[in-house]
Order: structure tokens, then C-alpha cells, then sequence
């Protein structure tokens, strides 16, 4: 099973990471993982400032640093994963990853306010759920 973890370093990725890491595993055969974040883009006149390679380079560490922890534990439970990531929009860049990764499934943590909640605040996963063709599962 192929499966997209849009991990941000939350406290909520990490549960998502021991969901994956102790039942997920212990389920499916031959799983991978891809861990994926998303970072919002600068400023394009920050950008103009630092220039292309710094910018790079701080949107490169800033995703090695959202996803060191859900990397370690997923690696300690012996769980096959790499790393991607992407600037954009987290849910547009999630969806558009999935699909053209052709991962079976994406998952994602998320704090579980309830509907009320999650439609006022309009989070990342209730975005994902409604833009992504491939199946989400979300641990709260």
C-alpha cells in the first residue's frame, strides 16, 4: 500500500504517525510511506531579496525540521518511507501530489474540532477531504 502522510510537525502529525507506525504497519503488507509537507510561499519581495537559493534552502530545512520526528518513529517501527515536499497552497499541493504520485491512500492528522469547527476555521483537512480524488483518512 502506497500512502501519502501530509505530516506539518504538529502534535496532530504525530499521533498520525503512531497510528501509522502501530496499527497501519501491523495491518497492511508491504507498506510505503511518503512524508509530505507543504510550506506557504514567501513574499515575492522577500523572495527577490534572499534570492532562489536561499530560499530553497530554508523551505528544504524547514520541511526536513516538520518532519524529522514522524521520520524517526516511522523509521524506528521498521516502516519502508520517504520524504517530499512542496510550496503552495496545503491542501491544493496535498491533492495534486496524491494524485499524481498515485498513492492508495493520504493521511493526515488533525485537531477534530468537529464539523462546526473545522467549517468555520476551514482547515487543511477538511480541504483535502474535498479536494482530493484519492481516499483520506484522517486520525484525530
Amino acid at each position: 500500500m502506497k500512502v501519502l502522510f501530509a505530516c506539518d510537525g504538529s502534535p496532530y502529525s504525530d499521533r498520525a504517525a503512531k497510528y501509522i507506525a502501530t496499527r497501519l504497519h501491523a495491518q497492511t503488507k508491504e507498506l510505503q510511506v511518503t512524508l509530505f509537507h507543504v510550506d506557504a510561499p514567501m513574499m515575492a519581495r522577500v523572495n527577490r531579496a534572499l534570492g532562489a537559493e536561499a530560499v530553497a534552502q530554508y523551505h528544504r530545512e524547514n520541511a526536513e525540521f516538520s518532519l524529522r520526528k514522524a521520520l524517526q518513529r516511522l523509521r524506528r517501527a521498521g516502516v519502508a518511507c520517504e520524504t517530499a515536499h512542496a510550496i503552495g497552497s496545503p491542501a491544493e499541493a496535498i491533492a495534486e501530489h496524491a494524485a499524481r504520485g498515485k498513492f492508495d491512500l493520504v493521511l493526515m492528522g488533525s485537531h477534530g474540532r468537529g464539523a462546526l469547527g473545522g467549517l468555520l476555521l476551514g482547515s487543511v483537512a477538511t480541504k483535502v477531504l474535498a479536494q482530493c480524488k484519492v481516499p483520506v483518512l484522517v486520525v484525530t
